[in-house]
């Protein structure tokens, strides 16, 4: 067996991988940005019926639309320069290795965010960087019993200190 040949083919393998888990991940969040995209505008002004209020738009709900928004805008970014042909070796490198640490703040968010909701929160978003982590939860005020628990999970799902932690009840 030639020497090279192992390192290239643990190479196709990890492209593929990286292949797959994007498809997957924008799949995902199509699946989720659709239906927001998707709903046709509100008709019906306050003129029309004076007895409702205009509608405020949901904060959380807003901010995981621009959230799924911009990262699929970074997934297409960082595909077209790790598939691009001009693209020289280094910036493919350093491209896929800004998609494999993309795809895992992803994959955090999304478990911190099912997390919190089995615990009992109604709605909970959270957004995982390099050193940071912010996590909004739809609730009057945050006890000091569930910042325990939300900063316990953040600690142990993303490894960042605790005090780089952010917690942010929304009502």
């Amino acid at each position: 067996m030639n020497k090279n040949a192992l390192p290239e083919k643990t190479g196709r393998i990890r492209r593929w991988m990286l292949v797959l888990c994007s498809g997957i991940l924008m799949a995902v969040m199509a699946a989720v940005a659709l239906p927001e995209l998707q709903r046709p505008p509100a008709v019906e002004t306050a003129a029309q019926n004076p007895t409702q209020a205009p509608e405020e738009e949901d904060p959380l709900k807003q901010f995981r639309l621009e959230r799924e928004q911009l990262r699929a805008m970074q997934l297409a970014q960082l595909n077209d320069i790790i598939y691009g042909e001009k693209t020289d070796e280094e910036t493919r490198a350093m491209a896929q290795r800004q998609l494999l640490e993309l795809t895992d703040w992803m994959e955090k968010e999304v478990t911190i965010e099912g997390v919190l909701r089995s615990r009992g929160f109604e709605d909970a978003l959270a957004t995982v960087h390099t050193d940071s982590v912010n996590v909004l939860v739809r609730c009057e005020s945050i006890t000091q019993q569930q910042t325990a628990v939300i900063l316990d999970l953040v600690l142990a799902e993303t490894g960042v200190s605790g005090g780089n932690v952010k917690l942010i009840p929304i009502n």
